[in-house]
This record gives structure tokens, sequence and C-alpha cells, in this order.
């Protein structure tokens, strides 16, 4: 080899070299931006303080809430306030999502991960549009489809069944981003009920309620004592009684209600219904006074409701002539303590009047009793020889559906004996094999020269087993 060949060796060996180190280089960097490609953040200049408002786009819509004077509001309910907790956690898990697994994928692919932008096609996803003042978009996310995991716990239903553990995203349009992230976003809906603040009115230590329907003879009044008693109801005659089962929910009510959505300002009392209400007035011990109108329900049997609420609360504590100088101070800051709790309850619950609910059947279901609904109905009893009813109060105590009739020794027993033996039938673990607890009645009785109750209930739950052969 001659030197001139040797210098064009050399001159090889270092460009190839030199094209060695180059691809060297360029895999590394790969590489390193690989790897802070995972972990790292979807979108890592999120400014989540500067969001003033987001829009939810699906296939079937859009809604918005937005921040208005430092208040957050759902825009497609004529701006009524937000739930404030659910605005925040979105906004942060947005501004917290890391890359659980970088996801190579072509726009032909996205339809597949659910990747399609709502109207664009099928299979779209669910596109997060976050603003800032001046209505300037600064960052959105496109919620795909979520990853589902086989669980390994077998389920009481068979199976093992599948749960989701992350969801694909694609965020800022930006086709090279997409990934896999460990937050489901499950919560997130494009229904602007959801985003509603639903706190509502509380009524606490009820004492008093005026029920008064359209019709007269329909209205009622209800009350008590103490604010652990039951409500008695008003104007009761000799032969009526408040029914014991409504008791418990006449002294409830409206004590821990919701609504469902917001009425249409817009709409008009007559399409409510609250042109010509049913009207209650609640009274509690604390001082409070609420007007309730209920309209009529809608196709969904939801009715609309609008409310006043009112205080006269007391401004001085009403001192005890015998109370000691040493618990005044302790009593005086109890008082102070508690009014402001009550003057903050009624400064919040008069927000509530600025707008008509849609609440359901359940929530208002005791202001709609008509009287006749409250008064305890006189019991039929069977004639166990005809099938007919009598007017007469029937024994009391359960009786077990489709029993079939007593033998006919016991037919000429009294009411109560026939009543407690079909209680202890039906309070006995013999449905299948009531034919053979009634022979056994029948040989009892037949034995017995005077029908003995005590006896009779005795062998009917405890029947004597036949002897072994």
């Amino acid at each position: 080899m001659n030197s001139s060949q040797f210098k064009k060796l050399i001159v090889l060996l270092l460009v190839v070299g030199g094209i060695g180190l180059l691809f060297l280089s360029q895999d590394k960097k790969a590489w390193q931006q690989s790897e802070s490609k995972l972990g790292g953040k979807v979108i890592p200049d999120f400014p989540l303080n500067d969001v003033a408002s987001i829009s939810f786009q699906d296939a079937d819509g859009e809604i918005g809430i937005a921040k208005k004077n430092d208040i957050w509001t759902v825009t497609d309910r004529w701006d009524y306030p937000a739930d404030f907790s659910k605005v925040r956690d979105l906004v942060q898990d947005v501004w917290d999502l890391k890359v659980s697994r970088n996801i190579t994928a072509g726009p032909s692919q996205y339809g597949r991960l659910g990747l399609v932008t709502p109207g664009k096609g099928a299979d779209s996803g669910i596109l997060l549009t976050f603003k800032g003042d001046g209505n300037s978009e600064i960052a959105n996310l496109l919620l795909g489809k979520e990853h589902m995991r086989k669980s390994e716990a077998p389920s009481q239903f068979g199976g093992g069944g599948d749960f989701p553990d992350g969801r694909y995203v694609l965020p800022n349009g930006n086709g090279e981003a997409i990934a896999l992230v460990s937050e489901t976003f499950s919560s997130v809906d494009v229904d602007a009920t959801y985003w509603l603040n639903k706190d509502f009115l509380k009524v606490e230590k009820l004492q008093a309620v005026t029920v008064t329907h359209p019709e007269a003879s329909d209205s009622w009044v209800a009350s008590r004592d103490t604010d652990s008693a039951d409500m008695v109801l008003a104007g009761l005659s000799e032969d009526e009684e408040l029914d014991s089962t409504k008791s418990y929910s006449l002294k409830n009510i409206l004590s821990s209600p919701s609504f469902d959505d917001i009425v249409d300002p817009t709409a008009s009392k007559e399409d409510q219904g609250l042109d010509t209400p049913i009207k209650a007035e609640l009274k509690t011990f604390d001082g409070f006074t609420y007007q309730v109108s209920i309209g009529k329900a809608n196709a969904e049997d939801k009715y609309p409701v609008a409310i006043s609420v009112s205080a006269a609360l007391p401004t001085e504590r009403e001192k005890p002539e015998d109370e000691k100088e040493e618990d005044t101070a302790k009593l005086d800051a109890e008082f102070a303590e508690n009014n402001k709790k009550l003057s903050d309850k009624l400064e919040k619950e008069k927000t509530f009047e600025a707008w008509s609910y849609l609440v359901s059947k359940w929530t208002v279901d005791a202001l709609l009793n008509k009287r006749a609904d409250l008064i305890k109905k006189e019991e039929e009893e069977e004639d166990t020889t005809t099938g007919a009813t009598t007017g007469a109060l029937a024994p009391q105590g359960p009786v077990g559906p489709n029993l079939p009739s007593l033998p006919g020794n016991l037919q000429d027993a009294s009411p109560e004996i026939q009543a407690a033996i079909k209680e202890a039938i039906a309070n006995s673990q013999v449905k299948d094999t009531v034919d053979e607890v009634l022979n056994k009645t029948d040989e009892v009785l037949e034995e017995a020269s005077e029908i003995n109750i005590e006896e009779a209930i005795d062998a009917v739950t405890n029947p004597v087993p036949a002897p072994e052969e």
C-alpha cells in the first residue's frame, strides 16, 4: 500500500466514524426525548390560573362553564352557579396530567382510539377547550376512549370483568403527542346539569307546616310542640286518626332536598302550573319561615318549585333569673356563635329565591298529600267463608300472601283466634309446607274440647314430626 492509498483509507475511516457518531448522537437525543415524554406532563405549560372558561363538546352537542364576577357559572343554565369543586378538580387534573405511555398513531387510527374531533366523523371523543380572558384559547385536550384492563379478581357475577385504568388523549391537536394517561376523566360529562351547584336549602327543626291546595278541602295543617315529637294533624274528628306511616315524612319535609335542574327563567307561570300552585308554609323552631310553591309535573315527573326564605332571629339571649354569673360568658358566646350560624344560613338560602327549580316527586311528596291522604284508612276484614269484606276493623297482625283458608273447624273461632293463627303461619318458616301445618292444626283441634289459642299457635309453629316407621 503506497502513501496515497493509505491517506485515502484514513480519510474513509474518518468519514465512516463521523457518520457513526452522528447517528449515535441522534439516537441518544431521540432516546432522551422519549424518556422525557414518558412521565412528563401532557400539556407542559398549561396555565391553570388563567383559565376563565371551559367548553365541552361531543358528538351530541356543546356546553360551557365560565367565571363571572369571580364565580364559576353554567352558561347553558342561565349563569346559575357551577359546582366549584368539580371545576377546580378538572383544571387541576389537566395541569397534573402525565404521560403513562407514548402512542404513535396516524389520523387513520384516530377512530380506534376515539380521538376523532367532534363533528368530523364517527368515534369522536370529548373536546375540552380552555380559554382565558378575552375569550382567547389557551389550550385544548381531546379525550378519547378509556383504556380497559381485565380484572384478575373473580367477580361474584362470574368472570373477572374489565375496568378502566386510563384514557387516550390528544393535547392541542398535536398528533405527535398522543398519550395514554392514568386519569380516566370518568366524571367529565357534556351535560349542563352535572356542573350545577346542587347545594340547596335545608329545613331544620320543623315546627309547623301549612299546606294549601287549590281545592280548600284538600288543605291541611300539622305541628308539634318540640323538635323531638311527632307531628299532629290539626282538626281531627273523633273518628279520624293520622296515618302513622306518614308521621315521619311530615316532620322531615325538605330536611335534605336537592334539585335536578333549573327552570327556564323566561317560562311563564301558566306553563309551569305556578299560577295555581300547591302552597306550603314551613316554620322552624329556629325562627325560619319557608314559603314554597309547587307547580304541575312535567313529562319526566319533575315538579317546578319556587321558594322564599325569611327568619326572625333573636338579637339578645333570654337569661334565666337563676343563671350563675360564671356561666354567663360561656352561654353568651354559644348564643353569638349560633346566631352567626343562623345568619349565614339565611344569607345563603336567600340566594335560592332568584330561581325556580325542577325537583323529583320524592322531594316534595309529603307536600303533595291531600288531607284525606293523611288520614288512617279503615282496614277491612275478609269473611273467610264467603271472601266478602266487612267494614269492621280487621284484627291486627301480618298475614302471609296467598295463604289458604283456615280449616273448617276454625271457621267458627273468634276473629282474634283466626288472626293469631294466620300471624303464626305468616311468621313461621313453613311456607312450602303450609298444608301439612294446617292438617296438623286439624288433628290438634279435633282432640281439644275447647279451642285454646296458645296451644293452637304452638301446634302451628312447632308441628310434631311424624314417628319413624
